[in-house]
C-alpha cells in the first residue's frame, strides 16, 4: 500500500481542519440566527390556549389487547325481522335476567363507537357494585353501510340514523327500518315480565349524534306512554347534541332578547326537519300522526310539546363544549340558527322550553333537570362520568371516580 509522505499528510490535514472549522462556524451562526427567528413562534406554539379556547378534545383511546365482543339481537315483527349488533354486560340469550331492575340503553356518536360508550357505562358500575348486580347495559350500534363485519344487518348511510332515518335498501340487508323503529322495538322487547319480572326503569342516553337521536325520539315516540302504563319508568338523558328539534318557527334572537321567527332569507330551510317540524319525512310523519289528532295540524306542534314536557328528560351540557369550529359540529344554517356552539344551542333550547311552557291560559309543567358539566368539552366518558351524569344514568346516590367533574344546575331566566 502506498503511503503519502508525512509532511504532505500533515499539510493537507491542517488545511482540511481549518476549512472544517470555518464551515462549522458558518453553520453555527446560521443555526443561531434561525433559532432567534423561530424562538417567538416556538414559545407561542407551546403556550396553552386560554379559556374559552381550551376545548378539551378527547385523546383517541389506546387499542385494546382484544376487542370487545358484540352480540346479535333480532328485533322486529313477523314479516320484517332485522338484526343489529349490541354490546351488553350480560349474555342476552343465555343469562338469567330475572334480577335486573334497571336497563341503561346508551347511544353512540357519529363515530359509531358503541363499544366505547358501553365502556363508559360499565365504568360507572365499577364505582357502584351494588348497582352492577341488577343493571343491564345495552349499547346498540347503528352500523354504516360501508362498515365491514356487519353483513346481513340493518345499516345506515353515514349518520342518517341520528335523524330517525331508515336503513339502506341493499342486497343481503333486511328491509329498511327507521332508527326510531329500532328504539321502539328494543324498548318493547324489555317490556317482558317473564324474562325481566323485576325491571322497574329504563334509561335511554345519548351523547353528540346519539344525543340528537335521543332528543328527537323523546319528542316523537309513541311507546313512552304504554311502557309507563306497564309500570316501567322511562328517562331520557341528552348530552351535547349538535342541534335540537324545535316545535315552533322561533329561534333564539341574536341580541339574546327572547325568541322570534328566524330570517328565511338567511336560511330558507331552518325550520325543516330535523331542525323544525316543516316538511316532515314519512318516517317522522308516521310518529306525528300517531301521537296527535290528524284533524288538528295547526295545533300538532303544541300537542307534541305538551306531551314532551311531561316526559322525564335530563339535559347535560359540557361547560367547555364551546368551540364554534369543532370538526364534528353541525355548521349548516339550520343548526347555526340555534346558536354558534353546542353549549349555546343547549342553553338556548332549555330557555325555549320554559318560554313555551309559560304560554297559554294554562302553564305546562316541565319534567326537566338540566346541568352544566364544569370544564368538560365534547367527551362522552367525562360527561356521563361526571357527578350529575352518573346520577342521571344510575339514579340519586350514584358514586363516581375521584376525578369526576362537578356540575351546576342550569336555571333558565325567569324561573
Amino acid at each position: 500500500m502506498r503511503r503519502a509522505p508525512a509532511s504532505s499528510v500533515s499539510h493537507r490535514s491542517h488545511a482540511t481542519h481549518a476549512a472544517a472549522r470555518r464551515a462549522s462556524g458558518r453553520r453555527l451562526g446560521a443555526a443561531l440566527a434561525l433559532i432567534a427567528v423561530l424562538a417567538p413562534w416556538a414559545a407561542h406554539a407551546q403556550t396553552p390556549l386560554p379559556d374559552p379556547y381550551d376545548y378539551d378534545e378527547a385523546v383517541p383511546a389506546p387499542k385494546r389487547a382484544a376487542p370487545l365482543r358484540w352480540q346479535t339481537v333480532e328485533l322486529g315483527k313477523p314479516g320484517h325481522k332485522y338484526k343489529i349488533p349490541v354490546y351488553a354486560n350480560r349474555n342476552l340469550t343465555k343469562d338469567d335476567l330475572r334480577d335486573i331492575k334497571q336497563v341503561i340503553v346508551i347511544i353512540h356518536g357519529v363515530k359509531r363507537d358503541a363499544d366505547r360508550y358501553y365502556e363508559t357505562a360499565a365504568e360507572l358500575l365499577t364505582h357502584n357494585p351494588d348497582r352492577a348486580r341488577d343493571t343491564l347495559i345495552l349499547a346498540p350500534r347503528f352500523s354504516g353501510s360501508i362498515d365491514s363485519g356487519f353483513g346481513g344487518m340493518a345499516a345506515w348511510r353515514k349518520s342518517s340514523w341520528e335523524d330517525g332515518d331508515e336503513s339502506v335498501q341493499a342486497s343481503g340487508r333486511p328491509a329498511p327500518v327507521s332508527s326510531f323503529q329500532v328504539l321502539d322495538d328494543l324498548l318493547r322487547s324489555l317490556d317482558d315480565r317473564k324474562r325481566l319480572p323485576t325491571l322497574a326503569s329504563i334509561v335511554l342516553a345519548g351523547h353528540s349524534a346519539g344525543g340528537q337521536l335521543v332528543q328527537r325520539y323523546a319528542v316523537l315516540n309513541n311507546v313512552d306512554g304504554p311502557l309507563r302504563r306497564d309500570g316501567l319508568a322511562l328517562r331520557y338523558v341528552i348530552a351535547n347534541p349538535s342541534s335540537y328539534l324545535y316545535l315552533t318557527n322561533e329561534r333564539p334572537r341574536a341580541d339574546g332578547k327572547g325568541y322570534a321567527p328566524y330570517e328565511r332569507g338567511i336560511c330558507p330551510t331552518y325550520n325543516q326537519y330535523k331542525y323544525g317540524t316543516d316538511k316532515l319525512p314519512a318516517y317522522v310523519s308516521a310518529y306525528v300522526s300517531g301521537s296527535v289528532s290528524p284533524n288538528a295540524r295547526d295545533t300538532d306542534d303544541t300537542r307534541l310539546f305538551v306531551r314532551y314536557a311531561a316526559r322525564d328528560v335530563i339535559y347535560l351540557l359540557g361547560g367547555a363544549d364551546n368551540n364554534p369550529e369543532h370538526r364534528l359540529l353541525d355548521k349548516t344554517c339550520g343548526a347555526e340558527a340555534q346558536g354558534a356552539t353546542r353549549l349555546a344551542r343547549g342553553t338556548g333550547y332549555l330557555q325555549y322550553e320554559y318560554v313555551l311552557a309559560a304560554r297559554g291560559p294554562k302553564p305546562v309543567t316541565l319534567h326537566r333537570s338540566s346541568f352544566e358539566v364544569g370544564g368538560v368539552g365534547h367527551d362522552n366518558a367525562r360527561m356521563f362520568g361526571s357527578v350529575c351524569g352518573a346520577q342521571a344514568l344510575l339514579g340519586s346516590g350514584a358514586q363516581t371516580g375521584d376525578r369526576a367533574a362537578a356540575c351546576d344546575i342550569i336555571k333558565p331566566r325567569g324561573r
